[in-house]
């Protein structure tokens, strides 16, 4: 008894003791002093309490070196109920230790037993972010320490003694750690995530929560009838190929309702050609549709065609948010010489008005456009489409890897795609052919021999995603930033009109990165929760990846995983555009390789002030996308926020469908939104952002693309990199606060307490004059029944009953005059029965009465709004 309290006493010293405190030796100087006594062994393998994290590769707690001249029992201590959690340190010592692996023995005790099968090494292996079982192989180098986290389910045990042990084998050694586990004390709920200094959490490194294959709310289940798959507005049918022989959407002109009669968006089906040196054309003959995997979620199928020269395999799965992912493999059967192996996407004319990406920005699509690969550019996929349909198509091979995104694209930049990239000989054409557009993605010249294989993979996504909702086109009205202490939030955002708030990090409650549950803030952040709800405003909290603290509690346990979640950039040498003059001195102390810094800032206000808050960028679609979900489900149960706000992200669309899933579960009226800074430029690969996310947009209720925007584009370009009008979505302005007027025209505004002027006397405007209520009309469409005569100006109408709305808009800098004309019968207006006013908006316009609509002075890069209402009503 005497040496069990002892051994609990020095359980709590270590437990207390801060780096400072630990004794580290570096793995050359211990080698040194104890390297007779390891002489005989290819490793040495020590275990480390879970309050003390194993932090270098090349140094040691001199206390561990104490287990080799005097062996024992490892002690731990734990609670009933939790996944406990304890490391393993594994040095290798005069050469490289090949294949690590990790066995346990069942836990034994008078209490019962803890089964083997209760216990997992989350560094060699788990659950990857699409519910798939993966092993990793992990060689250790000579002098370097490998440090392997374990966790024991111990929701099921009872209190007791339990023996047992866990053995490291490598390179055909093994070595044995005997295991001493006392589970005592009052049972934690909810597998002690509610600790998260605990380190339960690593746990949800394996998470599945929110897979399934349901759809996602507002979206209709995936509908066969022979060859035709349908899903909510759009129709896509397989022809002999496997590949799309006709699409169809039945969106309205701008998206706010759906149509019985379809329009098409291609004039054919694709086409797959390979061409040889000579000019002839390989016939492949298909073999039988092949459909499998059918859900309410997807349904996949496969075509094998042949001819005497190749044989090519479709495989296609098309899921009911409108993506499509096609794997193709080209096998030869001869050596041949190929002049180009292509596939042609020949589309409707009307359904290319408007071109993103590929080196071209959004906008009007205007003549023809060719484009090359070029990997110092974030460039592999374009969109082509009208407002109310069009597609996405994505290249790729089995080397795809997502690439970093903002400015650390050429830290993780796209790799060449070895079947449509060809060593840079491919590329693509869209030209003009009169009544459609031919989209041909080639590869070029190449010689192949008999028995090569070449994957030309693809993504189709199938625009738009669903129609707007005008509750949240209208209705939902945002207050985001207003300083960095969130207690006065609440108010802020009764004055200003709004009933969400977004939290930003860095704030008081939430100090650091992508980490909002911290246990210091967690009460804080839920009675703000709470006085948010009782004064009827939702509240939201940035949460997304691409980067994290260094201040969360898993981090060391991150760091280790040999890049899986770390991604392995130039670290100490890495200059970026955040960190200018190279890593703050705590990562070169600290991190020294394999890392990428990122953000970083002091923290202002709140417990932590004063602290500064450093980052790492994150690997894209790894186990940290299954931490994410699993976060924001603890989130939502816990702390009782309503969504979420993403900034620009290293997730991906599946891992956004399990968020969803969640929000909708436990939040019907939770929301997430977006936001991107604007990518095209050389820091960032000319990307342009909404294709880099396009697959995640069915997912998120509004955008914020405006960071980095310059509001004097275009109309067009406001309406299809602004707007989210084309996607199904709305959105919001951002840099400087934007232009209201033109804003207007859309329908858009931007964010109480952040830049610019205040959308408070719009939002009101909007409430009493029932914009929601109304249908926009925009002057995208053919039959808008408002135009005006003077190019520079613009406008829409948002047609009521009784009454409608026109927005107009000087997209020049100087005053321009024009007549608004209007085709009064489509909005169900008397021309001699109507007044024609501007309301007084403060801050935006001054009242007007009669208002002449074949002469109107319009203020450069202003606006009005102009009111038609039938009189007397």
């Amino acid at each position: 008894m005497k040496r069990y309290f002892f051994l609990i006493a020095i359980v709590a010293m270590i437990a207390a003791c801060s780096d400072n405190k630990i004794r580290y030796i570096s793995t050359a100087d211990a080698y040194n002093e104890y390297g007779k006594a390891l002489r005989n062994k290819l490793f040495y393998v020590f275990p480390e309490l879970r309050e003390q994290p194993l932090k270098w590769y090349d140094s040691i707690p001199r206390n561990r070196l104490d287990k080799i001249v005097r062996p024992g029992y490892f002690f731990m201590k734990a609670s009933p109920g939790e996944v406990f959690i304890y490391q393993i340190g594994v040095w290798a010592l005069n050469s490289e230790v090949k294949d690590l692996q990790v066995g346990f023995s069942d836990l034994s005790g008078k209490s019962g037993q803890i089964s083997s099968s209760k216990m997992y090494c989350y560094s060699l292996g788990g659950v990857d972010f699409k519910g798939n079982s993966f092993v990793k192989h992990i060689n250790l180098s000579k002098g370097r320490i490998q440090n392997l986290w374990i966790g024991i389910d111990l929701d099921s045990t009872i209190a007791g003694t339990y023996r047992g042990t866990v053995t490291v084998t490598g390179s055909g050694e093994k070595q044995t750690i005997p295991l001493l586990l006392k589970v005592d004390g009052k049972r934690v709920m909810d597998h002690g995530y509610d600790f998260g200094a605990g380190l339960s959490r690593l746990n949800w490194l394996n998470s599945t929560v929110g897979e399934d294959e349901n759809v996602t709310r507002g979206f209709t289940p995936v509908q066969q009838e022979g060859n035709r798959i349908s899903i909510l507005g759009r129709s896509f049918e397989i022809g002999s190929t496997g590949l799309p022989s006709a699409i169809l959407s039945y969106f309205g002109p701008s998206n706010q309702s759906l149509t019985d009669q379809g329009e098409p968006v291609i004039s054919r089906p694709f086409r797959f050609v390979i061409e040889k040196a000579n000019g002839e054309i390989i016939n492949l003959i298909p073999g039988q549709i092949e459909y499998s995997g059918k859900t309410a979620k997807q349904i996949n199928w496969k075509v094998v065609s042949s001819s005497t020269d190749f044989e090519l395999e479709v495989k296609g799965k098309m899921e009911f948010d409108g993506f499509v992912d096609y794997s193709l493999r080209l096998i030869s059967r001869n050596n041949e010489e190929i002049r180009d192996i292509r596939l042609e996407v020949p589309m409707v004319r009307e359904k290319a008005a408007y071109i993103m990406g590929l080196g071209h920005e959004g906008g009007l699509r205007e003549g023809d456009w060719k484009w090359k690969w070029d990997l110092t550019k974030d460039q592999d996929m374009v969109w082509l489409g009208a407002v109310n349909g069009g597609l996405r198509l994505k290249l790729k091979a089995e080397n795809y890897l997502r690439p970093l995104v903002n400015v650390y694209y050429k830290y993780g930049p796209l790799k060449m795609p070895p079947s449509w990239g060809n060593e840079g000989k491919g590329g693509v054409d869209i030209t003009d052919r009169g009544s459609e557009v031919m989209l041909s993605a080639w590869s070029g010249q190449r010689s192949v021999r008999q028995g090569d294989t070449l994957n030309y993979n693809f993504e189709l996504l199938l625009t738009p995603f669903r129609t707007i909702n005008k509750d949240v086109h209208f209705g939902d009205r945002y207050y985001h930033g207003g300083g960095t202490v969130s207690g006065v939030k609440v108010d802020s955002a009764l004055k200003a009109g709004a009933n969400i708030i977004n939290i930003h990090h860095a704030e008081d409650i939430y100090p650091f990165i992508n980490y909002p549950y911290l246990d210091a803030n967690t009460t804080a952040i839920r009675e703000l929760a709470d006085k948010a709800h009782n004064a009827g405003i939702r509240l939201k909290l940035y949460y997304t990846t691409r980067e994290f603290t260094k201040n969360l509690p898993e981090f060391w346990a991150f760091n280790s995983m040999n890049g899986e979640i770390v991604y392995p950039g130039p670290g100490n040498e890495c200059k970026t555009a955040i960190n200018p003059d190279g890593p703050k001195e705590w990562y070169v102390k600290n991190l020294r390789e394999n890392y990428i810094p990122a953000w970083y800032n002091e923290i202002k206000d709140g417990k932590f002030k004063g602290e500064t808050d450093l980052s790492v960028i994150s690997t894209p679609d790894s186990r940290l996308n299954n931490f994410y979900v699993a976060g924001l489900d603890w989130m939502v149960q816990n702390l009782g926020i309503d969504g979420v706000y993403i900034d620009d992200s290293a997730l991906d669309r599946y891992t956004l469908m399990r968020a969803r899933k969640i929000i909708d579960k436990y939040r019907p009226e939770g929301r997430i939104d977006m936001h991107s800074w604007n990518h095209f430029n050389v820091d960032a690969g000319f990307a342009s952002c909404l294709n880099i996310y396009m697959d995640m947009l069915p997912y998120f209720d509004l955008l914020w693309i405006g960071e980095g925007r310059d509001y004097n584009r275009a109309p067009d370009h406001w309406l299809i990199e602004v707007s989210g009008i084309p996607f199904g979505l709305t959105g919001q302005m951002l840099e400087g606060g934007g232009n209201p007027w033109r804003g207007m025209v859309y329908g858009i505004t931007n964010r109480a307490g952040y830049i610019g002027l205040s959308p408070t006397s719009t939002w009101k405007f909007w409430d009493d004059h029932k914009i929601k209520d109304k249908t926009l009309i925009g002057y995208w469409e053919y039959n808008c029944p408002v135009r005006t005569t003077n190019p520079a100006v613009v406008a829409s109408v948002f047609r009521g009953d009784g009454e409608s709305i026109i927005p107009v808009a000087n997209w020049s800098d100087s005053t321009q005059v024009a007549s608004v004309r209007v085709s009064w019968p489509l909005l169900g207006l008397d021309p001699s029965n109507t007044d024609v006013l501007i309301p007084g908006i403060p801050g935006f316009q001054t009242e007007m009465n009669q208002v002449a609509l074949d002469n109107i002075q319009v203020p450069g890069k202003k606006g009005f709004v102009i009111v038609l209402r039938k009189k007397n009503q």
